[in-house]
């Protein structure tokens, strides 16, 4: 092997490495930058988020001492109670019952349980457990309240909802699929008279 011929292999093996480390590079930056855009996604996620919340409450009510069993209890009762809320509002809206005032008041009560659980968190990260139990006595009375008034809420919205009748959407499509039933039985009829002829 020559000089000449020796140089050149080692030429282009330093610009197959050269060219092959620039391409795994790239690969690396476009691995790297889609991890952070889905890790940044996930984290902003707040559906996300209050599913992760939801499973550590769970955990945290069924293990630890009676205390902090109690406040995870709460804490979950406490967002149920917002989502039927929120939920019940939508609904309404969205069949176009009359709510009247309703939104605003469970706005309000989304709120106020917005700032229960925050305290409950407080308590929740006490680690005097005799004031945990203070913290316990004095918001669970409160939690009660809370949850008596989103349910009366979410009564009252179903009232205001059935008041109102029926789904308008559901009878329309009632009357559209009785509208389509008899087109494709006179097609029917029709099509089968054509057949016996």
């Amino acid at each position: 092997m020559t000089v000449a011929a020796g140089a050149d292999l080692a030429d282009t093996v330093a610009q197959v490495v050269l060219v092959g480390g620039a391409v795994m590079l790239l690969l690396g930056l476009a691995a790297a930058g889609t991890v952070w855009y889905l890790v940044r996604r996930i984290r902003r996620s707040r559906r996300l988020r209050r599913g992760v919340e939801r499973s550590r409450l769970t955990v945290r009510s069924v293990t630890g001492d009676d205390v902090a069993r109690r406040l995870a209890r709460m804490r979950l009762e406490l967002q149920r109670s917002i989502d039927a809320t929120e939920r019940a509002i939508g609904s309404a809206q969205a069949q176009r019952a009359p709510v009247g005032g309703m939104p605003s008041i469970a706005a309000s009560l989304v709120r106020t349980g917005h700032q229960l659980d925050g305290e409950l968190r407080l308590a929740e990260a006490e680690p005097d457990l005799e004031l945990r139990r203070m913290w316990l006595s004095w918001l669970e009375d409160q939690v009660t309240e809370h949850h008596r008034l989103c349910a009366d809420l979410r009564r009252s919205v179903l009232d205001a909802t059935m008041a109102a009748g029926p789904d308008p959407y559901l009878a329309r499509t009632g009357d559209h699929l009785m509208l389509e039933a008899q087109a494709l039985e006179a097609w029917g009829t029709s099509y089968r008279a054509r057949r016996a002829a």
